[in-house]
């Protein structure tokens, strides 16, 4: 078990050494979290103070959207500048603006994040507290709000920085030394979320710089030229058809006029063949009648609807006309379509009603 929380221990170590050596502090060398100079690409560079000016101010803007906006528009032609947004306060938001100087962009080195170093000291500062930052002869005063301001001037002491910003005196902490080194290291994991999306080193940041007026001139030039070939390419098949066509002279009249008595018989042939497929097979009829009559049966009536035939009439015995007529080929389902009565004379009438089928089906 021992050797287990050793070995972990172990991992945890190298782990925070390897991570440790991914966060770079550039003051007057670039040094790596645990103080060896280093010129290694890193996660995370903290910019000292001497390397950056400070600027605040106040937006009216609630949405940070809107307001990420107006700082796109205003920091366009900026030198490298990374940014803070504070939280609402009496309906503005404080904005603070790192600019960084010319040199230390290339002297921070490839990296991912770039961080001023007195925010991320403020980040672990509590609410009401001023720093007195020493470091390597190099002081500065910062208090918890993040405002910052190198020693010189008028103002050398901790006090006179709290009255130059308007600020209430508070508890003032003495940074110097291998505690600042700590203190930026937990200002680091102090800092929130919204801090980190804006903090991308500028040479980090993807730049596309696209010459649009070059480019839409070229596609206007390739639409032009595609518009005048198509053009062209109809001009010319045009041409070509109408001298086709006056080399045939004559023989296109002549063309013309074939093709329509071609289509005045093909549609004439159409309605022939439509007459055709409607014809009543009458003959077919006066068969089944000629067959009853054979019987003995005096017909009343007769009557053809669509396929169905229906025959009226009396005879000695109506069965037998009906078996008579269920025999003849070409009909089907043969059947009374009514009770059969006996009149005065004795004779029974009846209505039978037959299929009229298809000749192609007849066998």
């Amino acid at each position: 078990m021992n050797g287990s929380t050793g070995q972990a221990t172990g991992i945890g170590a190298r782990i925070r050494r390897a991570l440790g050596r991914r966060i770079v502090w550039l003051t007057d060398e670039r040094r790596d979290a645990e103080g060896e100079a280093t010129r290694a690409a890193a996660l995370v560079t903290v910019l000292g103070r001497e390397h950056y000016t400070e600027r605040r101010r106040k937006y009216p803007i609630h949405s940070r959207r809107d307001l990420d906006a107006v700082l796109r528009q205003e920091l366009a032609d900026a030198p490298p500048t990374l940014t803070a947004v504070g939280p609402v306060e009496d309906d503005k938001r404080e904005v603070a603006f790192f600019e960084v100087k010319a040199d230390a962009l290339g002297r921070a080195g490839p990296c991912i994040w770039l961080v001023p170093e007195s925010l991320a000291l403020a980040s672990a500062l509590s609410a009401g507290q001023l720093a007195d930052v020493e470091r390597e002869g190099f002081r500065y005063f910062l208090a918890w709000s993040g405002a910052s301001q190198p020693s010189g001037g008028a103002v050398t002491s901790p006090e006179l920085f709290a009255l130059a910003t308007g600020l209430d005196g508070g508890d003032i902490v003495s940074i110097s030394g291998d505690a600042l080194r700590a203190r930026v290291l937990a200002g680091l994991r102090h800092l929130p979320v919204n801090s980190w999306l804006r903090l991308f080193a500028p040479s980090s940041r993807p730049r596309l710089q696209i010459e649009w007026r070059p480019l839409a001139t070229m596609a206007g030039i390739g639409l032009v030229a595609y518009l005048a070939l198509a053009s062209g390419y109809l001009s010319l098949s045009r041409s070509a058809r109408e001298k086709e066509l006056a080399g045939l002279g004559g023989e296109v009249e002549k063309l013309l006029v074939a093709q329509r008595d071609v289509d005045r018989v093909l549609a004439e042939q159409a309605g022939l063949a439509a007459v055709m497929a409607d014809r009543r097979a009458t003959y077919r009829i006066w068969q089944v009648v000629a067959v009853a009559w054979g019987k003995g049966a005096a017909i009343t009536g007769v009557q053809l609807q669509d396929s169905k035939l229906t025959i009226r009439g009396n005879a000695t015995v109506a069965t037998d006309i009906l078996a008579a007529v269920d025999a003849i080929k070409g009909f089907g389902n043969a059947k009374f379509s009514a009770p059969v009565r006996r009149d005065s004379q004795g004779r029974e009438e009846f209505t039978l009603t037959l299929t009229l089928q298809p000749e192609t089906d007849r066998g």
